[in-house]
């Protein structure tokens, strides 16, 4: 394809070079001409990716206030944010948004009621896709029905193909719950998903597993595309000979429990070791626990920029997820965007997290990290990895080589971009 199709995209992130969804979708489109992409998003960030310059931006309030003051919810945003401004903006208006969202099924149903009005939909959002000229549809599939809605039938209006990019598995998500209004949330979601999959040229999944689980399901056209990865491994003799061990990420849904595990652990294979952790705190709780920990070091939040040169520079990468049930079943088929980057940094990859999760299942099978799922194993594991120069140049060995397969940005683009020319060739 030498001319790409001019795609709309539709998610709840913009993309951007710091938001982990953000990044995974930029990717998608790495070498891609900018005049052929464009997005429609509805979170509360602002987007700084080099990939695109078009979107188009409506979030709840906006919708909100449509709803019941008939103000205009749109705004174009023509020119994507300078990225040394993009870290503070991204922190401050998306923390603001998730404490005003809370997600039980009333707020769910509301929110779908709320968008399914139409009431946001002005002549400016209607004139902006028709001056872009969308060939094709790509919606990033989330837990919000009324996202499902909006790329149908700007797809179906326009005769052009619809493609889904699916990360996880909310459509199999049922809990056993009382509330009748979980109940009526679970239905629709789930009755309006099965009418955007069958409508659907193509879908386009993170991993097999994943894949795996809605081919027994439906019946429909689809591939796997990994999570690609700009980073390249540079490998520099440091004058520090410190052995460095360090986690970046997200310290929400239960990290911190594991997270001190491996720091207790570190500790005791070789005392005077520590664990850095470069995040945002996202309670008090979770702070006092991790500040509680001798064998831990918080380094705050840092730009991806920052996060990229920290992951070259440590002698050993730590992912940990929770044990608890909830997030076994919760997390089961979660891949985190990290994980490509810290496979593709040069740098050996430890994690600790259940065997049930797919990403450690895919870490396993070709030994890509050093992965602990008993507790009583820490200690020795890491004991053996910190004195074992050539076990962790295996690990890094085979990390790299998946890379190159599986998670390389630009053949990853490729097969997006192959995808895209399958689903023109049968559009609906």
């Amino acid at each position: 394809m030498d001319k790409p199709s001019k795609i709309i995209i539709f998610s709840h992130n913009c993309l951007s070079k710091c938001g982990s969804n953000g990044r995974t979708l930029a990717n998608l489109f790495y070498g891609w001409p900018k005049a052929a992409l464009a997005q429609f998003y509805i979170s509360n960030e602002i987007p700084d990716s080099p990939v695109c310059d078009k979107y188009y931006r409506i979030t709840d309030m906006k919708a909100l206030k449509a709803f019941y003051k008939g103000n205009r919810a749109g705004n174009v945003i023509k020119q994507a944010a300078p990225v040394d401004n993009f870290a503070n903006k991204h922190t401050s208006l998306n923390t603001l948004y998730k404490r005003n969202r809370k997600r039980t099924p009333f707020n769910y149903i509301a929110r779908n009621l709320l968008w399914d009005s139409n009431s946001w939909k002005s002549k400016d959002f209607k004139e902006w896709i028709e001056e872009f000229g969308p060939e094709a549809v790509l919606l990033q599939v989330g837990d919000y029905a009324f996202m499902f809605k909006i790329a149908l039938n700007i797809a179906k209006e326009r005769k052009i193909p619809l493609i889904l990019y699916n990360s996880e598995d909310y459509y199999f998500k049922d809990r056993k719950s009382i509330s009748l209004l979980y109940h009526i949330y679970r239905f629709q979601y789930k009755k309006q998903f099965e009418k955007l999959i069958s409508f659907a040229s193509f879908s386009i999944y993170n991993t097999e597993m994943l894949q795996e689980t809605y081919n027994r399901r439906f019946k429909h056209r689809s591939a796997v595309i990994m999570t690609g990865s700009e980073v390249t491994p540079v490998k520099q003799e440091r004058k520090n000979k410190e052995f460095i061990v360090s986690y970046l990420g997200n310290l929400e849904v239960g990290r911190h429990k594991p997270l001190i595990e491996v720091a207790d652990a570190l500790q005791e294979a070789a005392p005077g070791s520590c664990l850095d952790i470069y995040g945002k705190i996202p309670s008090e709780e979770v702070g006092q626990a991790l500040r509680a920990c001798p064998g831990i070091h918080l380094k705050g939040f840092v730009p991806y920029d920052e996060v990229v040169r920290v992951m070259k520079e440590s002698d050993l990468l730590v992912h940990a997820e929770n044990f608890s049930k909830y997030s076994q079943w919760d997390l089961k088929h979660a891949f985190s965007t990290k994980i490509a980057d810290s496979l593709a940094s040069g740098t050996c990859f430890f994690v600790y997290a259940p065997e049930s999760m797919v990403f450690v299942k895919y870490l396993q099978k070709d030994k890509l990290a050093c992965v602990v799922t008993l507790k009583k194993d820490l200690s020795n594991t890491l004991r053996l990895l910190l004195k074992d120069k050539e076990l962790r140049q295996s690990y890094i060995d085979n990390a790299l080589q998946a890379v190159r397969t599986r998670h390389d940005v630009v053949i990853n683009s490729e097969r997006f971009k192959e995808m895209v020319l399958l689903s023109g060739a049968e559009s609906k």
